[in-house]
């Protein structure tokens, strides 16, 4: 019967307990834990809050550290080293003159037609991969279904063109030519 009351008595100060604190003791170390942990948090908030507190003070009373110095200039651009272009530097439009140059000075004695130019429409073949406008013409002449071909100056694109409705010598960039194989239609009185 002693026995019973001491359960009883245990099991009464485990409500009371439960009552007033809304754990159970075998919860109350983990409570314990969360709590440590909590007030340890609060520590360190307010510990971070009063430093940012004290070096707004700093700054207001005059005596903060003094600000980092300034970095060192950026050491001058190279100019003039070969090889090296800058983007800034870069004239693009004066790049694509000089390339059409060029290949229409390496055309003048290939025997193959050229001009300066596109041939608009008549797309068959786009893409075709060579350095100069002698392999695409070379690749027109290959190809049985190529009557015009056009060369980019610039990209070094070759693409192929079928029967073109027309010729445009206003585009820069371009240098065209015709297959041995095309004949020109007539001109009739109203295309004059």
């Amino acid at each position: 019967s002693s026995r019973a009351a001491t359960q009883r008595s245990a099991l009464t100060k485990q409500r009371e307990v439960k009552s007033t604190c809304g754990v159970t003791p075998p919860a109350l170390p983990r409570f314990v834990s969360t709590l440590k942990m909590a007030t340890r948090l609060c520590m360190l908030v307010l510990a971070a809050s009063w430093a940012v507190f004290a070096t707004a003070q700093d700054v207001e009373a005059g005596t903060a550290p003094a600000p980092p110095p300034p970095r060192p200039p950026a050491p001058p651009r190279p100019t003039g080293a070969p090889g090296i272009v800058e983007e800034d530097d870069f004239d693009h439009d004066a790049h694509m003159h000089a390339s059409r140059e060029r290949h229409l000075k390496s055309m003048e004695t290939s025997g193959v037609h050229y001009e300066r130019g596109v041939w608009s429409y008549g797309d068959y073949k786009h893409d075709i991969e060579v350095d100069t406008p002698h392999q695409c013409a070379a690749a027109c002449e290959a190809d049985t279904n190529c009557l015009h071909w056009n060369f980019n100056v610039v990209h070094h694109r070759c693409d192929l063109k079928g029967e073109a409705s027309g010729h445009d010598a206003s585009v820069p960039d371009w240098i065209s030519g015709n297959a041995k194989r095309y004949i020109p239609r007539p001109k009739t009185s109203t295309e004059l």
